[in-house]
């Protein structure tokens, strides 16, 4: 018979990943540092592999660690799932949503009053943040729900919505594929920056990172005013001195799929209901904010 895996090591592994390291997560796990080290030391022998290489530029994942990062997420998962179905408790109290930075402003004014008509008794806690980082607050329960950018290696997930994502300039700049090009990234680790990476590598063209930020709102106004070209969704593009670029190179129009997922920390019994409100309050958000309103 094989060994079982003791779910309170693979959580702290998780963990001790999300941190980027051994000071963070002690602290979100509420122990020492000696502690976590341990508890990833008997991981590491209970498994009869190296999962972590430690340097001075933080902690590496080794080919082991990155096998078992990407089977945790299943098992705390279906552990939060059991324990929620045995529960008979009333959705009340906190419950923790995961919102994406931009679009926050215009879905929380639908998704507030839904849910406090819904759900009396619960108490929102909003987190806005990456997907990415929401998808890490999900394997690790820190969130119980939320809305999510939908990437090819994540399937499969429930869609809410989709919309048209296109490469846009101001309708004054001139735009030469012989010349340097202006970009407006999106900060690093976010699924919109690395699309537009593998455009502009693939394109050859050559091009000038020349505003980062972490808001798409900011990346639109450097195009608004002509300082540079981005890769944005539609619902983002609210004037018509912004027009989509219209260069050979670069790929057209292509659809980015916003989807919801859960930790499984609240009783199943429950999820249909919650994503219904989520659902309600997409949809009149995202066709208000495609419309420019």
């Amino acid at each position: 018979m094989k060994p079982l895996l003791d779910l309170e090591l693979l959580n702290t592994f998780a963990v001790v990943v999300e941190a980027g390291g051994f000071k963070e997560a002690s602290s979100r796990l509420y122990r020492s540092q000696a502690a976590v080290s341990m508890q990833i030391k008997r991981l590491e022998e209970h498994l009869g592999h190296r999962l972590l290489e430690r340097s001075n530029q933080g902690i590496r994942l080794t080919e082991p660690g990155k096998i078992l990062l990407g089977y945790i997420e299943r098992l705390l998962r279906l552990n939060n799932e059991t324990l929620s179905a045995l529960s008979l408790e009333p959705l009340r109290g906190p419950v923790h949503f995961g919102i994406p930075t931009d679009y926050a402003q215009t879905f929380l004014k639908q998704f507030i009053p839904r849910i406090r008509d819904a759900f009396p008794e619960l108490v929102p806690r909003i987190t806005c943040g990456r997907s990415r980082k929401l998808r890490e607050m999900i394997t690790t329960g820190e969130l119980d729900i939320a809305i999510v950018t939908g990437e090819p290696q994540f399937t499969p997930e429930k869609s809410l919505w989709s919309e048209a994502l296109c490469w846009y300039a101001s309708v004054g700049l001139q735009i030469n594929a012989e010349a340097r090009l202006p970009v407006a990234f999106l900060e690093s680790d976010c699924a919109l920056r690395d699309l537009a990476a593998s455009d502009l590598k693939q394109s050859g063209l050559d091009y000038d990172p020349v505003l980062t930020s972490s808001d798409v709102a900011n990346l639109y106004s450097a195009v608004e005013s002509g300082m540079a070209i981005a890769l944005l969704p539609e619902s983002s593009v609210i004037s018509s001195k912004v027009r989509p670029v219209q260069l050979d190179q670069l790929p057209g129009q292509r659809q980015l799929t916003m989807n919801i997922i859960n930790a499984g920390t609240l009783n199943p019994g429950f999820h249909e209901p919650l994503q219904e409100c989520i659902l309600a309050a997409a949809r009149p958000s995202h066709d208000r904010a495609a419309a420019g309103a």
